[in-house]
C-alpha cells in the first residue's frame, strides 16, 4: 500500500466487464489503483442497449474512445416518436443548447463493450477471464473473494481487495448474496428484440419509438441492419406464441403498426427476451463493497438512458472512491438512487400518455402568444429527456413536473398511453 493513499482504497475487484465495469476500471487504474476485473466473456448473440444519448459523448471523450466508436457506429442525430397515425414527434439533437453534445451514436454492442474493455486494459486494469467466487463473511455484511479465486489471481491484490464492486448487471450477485432489498417499478413487461434486415426509417440515424396495438417498439438503425425490439405486457406476450421466436415473428406480422413500419422485414438473428427490469436496489454501498450500473438499478429501454446511467454511475463511483471518505460513498448512493427514481418518473409519464400529450398540446397552441413565449424555454428543458441528461438538472425535472400537471389543457392522456 502506498503511503500517499494510506487508509484509502488501493485495490479493487470488479465483478463483470460491461460498460459500467470497464468505465470504472479505466478511471481507477488511470488514477493509480490496482484494479482487476473478473469477466467471463458473454455468449449472448445480442445485448440490449444499442443506442447512445448525447450525454454519454463527454464520457467517451474522457475515456479516449470516441473516434473508435464512431468508426463502426451509425451517427444518431435525433429521435422520432410515432404515437398514432396523426401524432408524431421528431427531436433533433442539434437544437440542444448549453454544453450538451448535439449528436450521439447507435452502436453494435459487442464492439462497443470490447472497445471499453480494451481501454480499461490500456489504462492498466487486469482482466481475469473467470467468474469470481464471492463469499459473505460470517456475522457481517462484508464479502470477500474465496480461496480458489485468490489462488487463481496469484495473489494479485496482496490479500483480499480493499473493495469489491458488483457490476454483474441483472445477475445481481452481491444483492442476492447479502439479501439487499429492491424497489420494483409498476411495469411488468417483456422485451423481445432481434436484428432485421430493414425497416422504414423516417429520419436517417434516428431511433424510432412506435406505439403498438399493445406496448411499444423501437427501431435502431445500425450498420447494415436494424435493431427492432418490442416491449409489451407479459400476458399479451404469452398469447402471441409458445417460444420467444414465435412471439417475435407473430407480432411482427400481426401488429397493425409493425405491419406498416416493418413490412417485408426479415429477422437475421436469434430473438432475445428480457423480463426483469424496472428495479432499484435500496442500498448501493456497504462495508467493503459497492454496486454500479444495472446491478444498482435499471429502468426501461425507452429513451435509451440505460448505458448513460450505468456509465455515469461509474464516473460518480470513481470520484467517491478516489475521495475515499464514507461521506463520499453515501453521496454516490444518494445520487444514483435519485437519478434512477427520476428516470422511473419520466418513464411513467411516457407510459401513461402525459408526456406526449403535453407536447401535442404545445403543438396545438403553437400560434398563441403565451405558447410562443414559453415553448422555446420548455422545449429546451424537456428536450433534455432525449439527450439523456434530464435527471441531472433539478430545474429541468421541476419544469417537467409542472408541465405534466398543468400542461395538458383538457386533453385526456389516455389517448396516447401505452396499452
Amino acid at each position: 500500500m502506498s503511503s500517499s493513499r494510506k487508509g484509502k482504497i488501493n485495490t479493487v475487484a470488479i465483478l463483470g466487464a460491461g460498460p459500467a465495469a470497464s468505465t470504472l476500471a479505466s478511471l481507477l487504474a488511470r488514477s493509480g489503483l490496482r484494479v482487476a476485473m473478473f469477466h467471463r466473456p458473454k455468449q449472448a448473440p445480442l445485448i440490449v442497449g444499442e443506442s447512445l444519448v448525447p450525454a454519454i459523448i463527454p464520457m467517451l471523450q474522457e475515456i479516449g474512445v470516441e473516434d473508435e466508436v464512431r468508426s463502426y457506429s451509425t451517427l444518431k442525430p435525433g429521435a422520432t416518436f410515432n404515437l398514432s397515425d396523426d401524432v408524431n414527434f421528431t427531436f433533433f439533437f442539434n437544437q440542444l443548447t448549453g454544453r450538451t453534445a448535439r449528436y450521439a451514436y447507435n452502436v453494435p454492442r459487442d464492439r462497443f463493450d470490447e472497445t471499453l474493455l480494451a481501454a480499461a486494459k490500456r489504462e492498466g486494469a487486469t482482466v481475469f477471464e473467470m467468474p469470481a467466487g464471492v463469499e459473505r463473511v460470517a456475522g457481517s455484511e462484508r464479502v470477500h473473494l474465496n480461496a480458489d479465486t485468490l489462488t487463481a489471481t496469484k495473489d494479485f491484490f496482496g490479500g483480499q481487495p480493499d473493495l469489491i464492486v458488483d457490476a454483474t448487471g441483472r445477475v445481481r450477485l452481491l444483492p442476492n448474496l447479502l439479501g439487499i432489498a429492491s424497489t420494483e417499478g409498476r411495469r411488468k413487461d417483456v422485451a423481445l428484440f432481434a436484428h432485421v434486415d430493414q425497416t422504414v426509417i423516417e429520419h436517417e440515424g434516428h431511433v424510432h419509438t412506435t406505439r403498438l396495438d399493445h406496448g411499444w417498439s423501437w427501431r435502431i438503425p445500425l450498420p447494415g441492419r436494424v435493431s427492432l425490439g418490442m416491449v409489451l405486457g407479459h400476458e399479451h406476450a404469452q398469447r402471441s406464441g409458445a417460444t420467444k421466436e414465435e412471439r417475435y415473428d407473430n407480432l411482427l406480422q400481426q401488429d397493425s403498426m409493425l405491419k406498416k413500419v416493418a413490412t417485408g422485414a426479415k429477422r437475421i438473428t436469434p430473438v432475445m427476451e428480457y423480463t426483469n427490469y424496472q428495479l432499484v436496489s435500496s442500498r448501493m454501498v456497504g462495508d467493503g463493497w459497492a454496486l454500479v450500473g444495472d446491478t444498482a438499478g435499471f429502468i426501461d429501454p425507452v429513451f435509451s438512458s440505460g448505458l448513460f446511467l450505468g456509465m455515469n454511475g461509474a464516473f460518480m463511483l470513481a470520484a467517491a472512491l478516489l475521495d475515499g471518505t464514507p461521506d463520499a460513498m453515501k453521496r454516490y448512493e444518494r445520487e444514483v438512487i435519485h437519478h434512477l427514481e427520476t428516470w422511473h418518473e419520466i418513464v411513467d409519464y411516457f407510459y401513461n400518455g402525459r408526456l406526449f400529450t403535453c407536447f401535442k398540446v404545445g403543438q396545438m397552441l403553437s400560434d398563441t402568444l403565451l405558447v410562443k413565449l414559453m415553448f422555446p424555454h420548455m422545449n429546451k428543458h424537456l428536450g433534455r429527456i432525449f439527450s439523456g441528461a434530464a435527471s441531472t438538472s433539478p430545474y429541468s425535472v421541476g419544469l417537467l413536473r409542472f408541465a405534466m400537471k398543468y400542461g395538458l389543457k383538457d386533453e385526456d392522456p389516455k389517448g396516447l398511453a401505452i396499452r
